[in-house]
């Protein structure tokens, strides 16, 4: 694998995790409604879990190693 190829690898994952964080920001209102005071975990556009603990959700989720794909925030 070549350095460009990672490059543009790494670039498309970071074009995913802005697409699922543009996501939630548009639909933050529905997540303070329901999901306030927790973490949420995006992946696609979608809603994949929450929880109030961080350390909860990712074992939850079986990330072992940090997925660029999956954009997990605080909701205030």
């Amino acid at each position: 694998m070549t350095l460009q190829t990672v490059e543009e690898t790494d670039v498309e994952k970071l074009k995913k995790l802005m697409h699922n964080l543009e996501w939630l920001y548009k639909n933050y209102d529905y997540f303070e409604k329901y999901h306030k005071n927790q973490f949420v975990a995006i992946k696609d556009k979608s809603f994949l879990d929450n929880d109030i603990e961080l350390e909860k959700l990712v074992k939850r989720l079986k990330i072992k190693n940090f997925d660029n794909s999956i954009a997990i925030e605080f909701i205030y």
